[in-house]
């Protein structure tokens, strides 16, 4: 029985770690996985731990544990050595460490056990999580299929009633080959004439929850219509009040980009929205409610579109903003 380890901190976790425990699996018979997290780390603890374990939970070789570890007592060269001790006392005796990092002989040696090295010079997967923090929609496909989600960029297409803000979210999805999340205000209140406030909450949270499902599903870009500021908006606009929400649904709702469409499209009432001069009192309402929470956000003035040709010109523009948000990404 040959017990192999391989240990990182996964911040994230990319397909380089992968390809590093493939290696250690085909070369010994039980592999132990040790996620490290240090306080205050970039990447939470909890979303690594998931990573790792979404990716290894039925395979029946791989064990993972986890260790959070205060600040090391010693700094330098003696560190690895001092490292291989405290895994060794606290996790027991392996025959086979894997790395793919210059403290690998030391550690393994202070464990009394082999190192296999392993892709150092990062050429089978050029890659490392370094890069992946800094630019990870450049580095998109060498990050792991679980920790996706974790670096969807959420961009929100928002403005009063009657602006195409659904017509825009699908078009940008298709564009950009993923996917988008319907405003839920109008499955839960069908007609805004009659919304309530506590309609306005429930709105929040289950909206909240298909942004969580939806990103889960997207390809770098996530296109929301309508986000939790607009609710709020519209619920002082409506009750003078803003509605209190749980954190969860803040956290959903943390958007990277704001798109907001201007009251130029042509106004089209179905009978369950505002009459337009309250519609367009709505939209100064949105415009200082976004101003005032100082939200990094995108505004569109066009000359009132009112045929395709001036509908597709602006689908342009937004793609160019949209571009150039993104090309550093």
């Amino acid at each position: 029985m040959i017990k192999g380890f391989v240990t990182g901190s996964f911040r994230p976790f990319h397909k380089g770690h992968e390809a590093l425990i493939n290696y250690a699996k085909s070369n010994c018979d039980e592999l132990t996985i040790l996620i490290t997290t240090l306080p205050d780390e970039v990447i939470p603890y909890k979303y690594r731990l998931k990573w790792v374990l979404s990716t290894y939970l039925d395979d029946p070789k791989v064990q993972i544990i986890a260790d959070t570890i205060q600040e090391p007592p010693i700094k330098g060269d003696a560190l690895s050595g001092w490292w291989g001790n405290y895994v060794k006392s606290k996790f027991g005796q392996f025959d086979r460490i894997f790395t793919s990092e210059d403290y690998g002989d030391i550690f393994s040696q202070s464990m009394g056990a082999e190192h296999w090295r392993f892709d150092q010079a990062r050429n089978i997967v050029p890659v490392s999580a370094t890069l992946i923090r800094q630019k990870p929609l450049k580095y998109w496909d060498y990050i792991n299929n679980f920790a996706k989600d974790f670096f969807v960029k959420k961009i929100a297409i928002v403005g009063t009633e009657s602006t195409g803000k659904t017509t825009m979210c699908k078009q940008l999805a298709k564009h950009y080959d993923t996917v988008w999340v319907p405003e839920m205000g109008r499955e839960l209140v069908p007609d805004t004439r009659q919304c309530t406030l506590e309609d306005l909450k429930l709105v929040a949270s289950e909206h909240a929850k298909s942004i969580i499902r939806t990103t889960r599903l997207a390809n770098k870009l996530l296109f929301i219509d309508t986000d939790l500021s607009i609710t709020k908006s519209y619920s002082e606009f409506l009750f003078g009040e803003v509605p209190k929400v749980e954190p969860w649904v803040e956290k959903a709702n943390e958007i990277h980009l704001y798109i907001y469409l201007d009251q130029d499209a042509p106004y089209v009432n179905d009978g369950t929205r505002m009459e337009k001069e309250r519609r367009d009192l709505l939209a100064d309402s949105h415009q200082k409610f976004l101003k005032g929470k100082d939200l990094h956000y995108f505004h569109w003035i066009t000359r009132t579109p009112g045929d395709q040709e001036k509908y597709d010109e602006r689908l342009k523009y937004v793609i160019q903003e949209i571009d150039s948000f993104i090309k550093n990404l």
